[in-house]
């Protein structure tokens, strides 16, 4: 997954992979702990949160373009649509601010436009208040975890270069 997004770092993308590990080992209340840690943390400016959020996110888009074609990348037209498990799409409009935020932003970043996935994120995060940074985060995390373990559509075989 790609560490060097705009905006983040090493340690963000390690960070990130932590949680993800928490996530993938069904570790939720360690997870979330986790995450509480990060957002509470002061010794960086700016807090790590940020840039792990922001990692997070772009390993969402990085994932789904593994999975479904290097065409989704810089299309304006993405449309991302989820499913409950037993198959019925979700209403979009339905989604709570913090995950309908994170589809947005996913969106933007597929479409090419990082900077203003950033944009976007930067507000939900600094106007919310720490149970919802936390919401925003976990749930963002588990998208990713089930995202990875998800199967790739039926679509033609393609070479990745």
């Amino acid at each position: 997954m790609n560490d060097k997004s705009p905006g983040t770092t090493r340690t963000d993308a390690e960070i990130g992979g932590y949680l993800l590990a928490l996530a993938d080992g069904d570790a939720y209340n360690e997870l979330t702990e986790a995450v509480g840690v990060l957002i509470s943390s002061t010794d960086s400016h700016p807090p790590p949160y940020d840039g792990v959020f922001r990692w997070v996110v772009g390993s969402i888009a990085d994932v789904l373009v593994s999975k479904c074609g290097p065409e989704l990348r810089g299309s304006e037209g993405v449309a991302l649509t989820i499913r409950t498990v037993g198959g019925d799409e979700v209403d979009l409009s339905s989604l709570a601010e913090p995950e309908s935020s994170v589809m947005k932003a996913v969106a933007d970043v597929l479409a090419g436009g990082a900077s203003e996935a950033r944009v976007k994120l930067g507000p939900v995060g600094l106007g919310m208040d720490w149970i919802s940074r936390l919401e925003m985060l976990v749930e963002a995390v588990l998208w990713l975890d089930k995202l990875l373990d998800a199967p790739a559509p039926n679509m033609p075989d393609r070479f990745p270069w």
